[in-house]
């Protein structure tokens, strides 16, 4: 047994001999940045040995901590200690509230009318007379005329028998009345989800007018076994029982996300009665405890591609346990409900111009629609975006540069917050491409090109070239990170040319790009351009977070939900991993263009 001492949070925990500090972080919640599942491949677990002997640097903390390991840096997943330590994770230790977005204010609002999945009445219950055998159930039945009642109801009804007459709140959907509450509550409330692989976003509502009552978003507590869904693939793979505590990592996050919004709204979350969940295959799939791994290998076939609808008491949400839970379905194993949600919610599949829908995000789907049909895929850009394969690269929270301003021979950028730097986030790697590209320093593959008026920006260390953003503290790119970011854009280019290929289309017939989610929200179309995501004649805007505006709208509307199923029966799913043309395209895809 060793003890830690962990600054500057104060704490001192107890570790098993052997056991390196992620595990014990782990074990004792203490959220450390990461990205790979603690497999050392991501380097981004840092923390700083102030005191004690540890284990000596293993080759993969050498990689990406170099000179660094001489001031006492160590990668959490790496470091055993061999007695007592006290370690610094300042450089690490994980902010729980990330930049995310509510849902927009833009769309459709007509299915906010009189289709709601969740019902309410008022009814009066008067005692039967002595004489009448019957029973309170049937006295219900009487006056009520709806659908069967279930066993959690009745529990309800039987409370109503002890005075002469009684007015109660019936809820009922189209499977059974599942709540009988006196009295009868002011409003209806209705939570959304948007459960992101790194993020969850969550909105709570008033069900009898859709007004959105408030609203917030965390950190994906499953993100402990690694940033992408492969990685939660691969945890379930290595041991089955992980499945089980992937379930639960995202059902806890849902449940602190449904307190803190209830509590916001001043309300008790046992009063929320619906739930709608929108997310990528694999999530859906964690969430409702099914397993993923047939979607792991070819033919990539999900348990379950159409919506799903149980109860709440079945997941242990901590909402009323009756409660009404809708999952969105999918198009296949790598285009999810999230991306339907979206479409729906901007009714993107009916657009007269040519548009191409992406949702850049930890993975990334694109849509393609073009008189009438509609061509999806999902491209591996894995999660460069959010950082891995970045030196100072980070997700999206305090501290993150999230945009630059380039002038001649002059740098400045903007970081989330106004505080200090401390990273790079996706929207600010794009954007500091697309500078670099813009004013000649850097080349169609991806190298430094040196010029006289920025030559104090360039450095090179042990034959890395760098390309220097901040002196106090030092963050840098280096060629290495672009390529891992050309490689995730090169996905996403190689996949949007493959659905122009299956629609018989170039890139010019583009006409509109939306950029969805809350990554392509912050993206500078400018940028995109430079970098060929965006055709240069093609308009281009952001949505924000569709696919929680879809998941609102399922709330709210049974058309809503037909409308959603029957497109997914509609998209032309294009899988790329089985096209042979799709290596050519990639490769092609890796070049910016000049």
């Amino acid at each position: 047994m060793v003890r830690i001492k962990v600054l500057p949070l104060g704490k001192t925990l107890e570790g098993e001999s052997g056991e390196n500090l992620f595990l014990l972080f782990q074990r004792k919640n203490i959220p450390l940045e990461s990205y790979c599942g603690g497999v050392g491949s991501c380097g981004k677990c840092v923390v700083r040995i102030v005191q004690g002997e540890v284990s000596p640097p293993t080759p993969q903390e050498v990689r990406h901590l170099r000179e660094r390991i001489g001031e006492g840096f160590r990668l959490a997943c790496q470091v055993v200690p061999l007695g007592d330590v006290v370690c610094d994770v300042s450089a690490s230790f994980e902010d729980t509230k990330p930049l995310v977005l509510g849902s927009p204010e833009e769309g459709d609002e007509t299915f906010f009318v009189d289709d709601v999945p969740v019902r309410r009445r008022i009814l009066r219950l008067r005692k039967p007379p002595l004489h009448s055998p019957t029973s309170l159930k049937e006295e219900f039945e009487r006056i009520a005329s709806l659908p069967s009642i279930e066993r959690m109801a009745l529990s309800g009804l039987s409370l109503l028998g002890e005075k002469d007459e009684e007015t109660f709140e019936v809820l009922w959907d189209e499977r059974a009345v599942f709540a009988v509450r006196t009295p009868p509550r002011e409003t209806v409330l209705g939570l959304a989800f948007d459960l992101g692989t790194t993020t969850v976003a969550c909105e709570l509502l008033d069900l009898s007018s859709g007004r959105v009552l408030a609203w917030d978003g965390a950190l994906n507590r499953q993100a402990r076994f690694g940033a992408d869904v492969i990685s939660r693939l691969r945890a379930v793979q290595e041991r089955f029982e992980n499945l089980e505590a992937l379930q639960r990592d995202v059902v806890e996050t849902m449940n602190a996300l449904a307190g803190a919004v209830c509590q916001q709204a001043h309300s008790d979350p046992q009063e929320v009665v619906a739930v709608t969940v929108c997310g990528n295959t694999i999530m859906e799939h964690l969430f409702l405890g099914l397993s993923p791994l047939s979607i792991g290998v070819v033919p990539f076939v999900p348990v379950l591609r159409e919506g799903y609808v149980l109860r709440a008491g079945e997941l242990a949400l901590s909402v009323h346990p009756g409660a009404q839970v809708y999952v969105f379905p999918a198009v296949a194993g790598y285009v999810g409900g999230d991306v339907l949600a979206g479409l729906g919610a901007f009714r993107v599949h009916e657009a007269k111009r040519t548009t191409l829908y992406i949702d850049i995000g930890t993975n990334g789907e694109m849509v393609l629609v073009h008189r009438g049909e509609v061509f999806a895929c999902g491209t591996a850009a894995g999660p460069a975006f959010e950082g891995v394969g970045v030196r100072f690269g980070m997700r999206a929270s305090l501290g993150a540069i999230h945009a630059f301003r380039f002038e001649q021979g002059r740098l400045s950028f903007s970081t989330i917050g106004g505080v200090p730097p401390r990273g790079i986030c996706g929207t600010g790697l794009l954007d500091l491409m697309a500078g670099l590209l813009a004013f000649g320093l850097l080349s169609s593959t991806g190298r430094f090109r040196k010029q006289a008026e920025w030559a104090s920006f360039f450095e090179e260390e042990r034959g890395e070239r760098r390309f220097i953003v901040s002196r106090d503290p030092l963050i840098f790119i280096t060629e290495k990170d672009i390529e891992n970011l050309q490689l995730a854009l090169g996905a996403m280019k190689a996949g949007r040319d493959i659905l122009l290929k299956e629609a018989r289309l170039k890139k010019e017939d583009i006409e509109e790009v939306i950029l969805a989610g809350a990554f392509g929200s912050f993206i500078k179309p400018e940028s995109a351009r430079v970098l060929g995501l965006i055709p240069q004649k093609a308009l281009a805007r952001s949505v924000g977070n569709a696919a929680l505006l879809g998941a609102r709208k399922a709330l709210v509307s049974l058309r809503f939900r037909d409308e959603v199923e029957r497109l997914a029966r509609r998209v032309h799913y294009i899988e790329l991993s089985a096209r042979r043309d799709f290596e050519d395209a990639f490769c092609d895809a890796l070049l910016f263009e000049s």
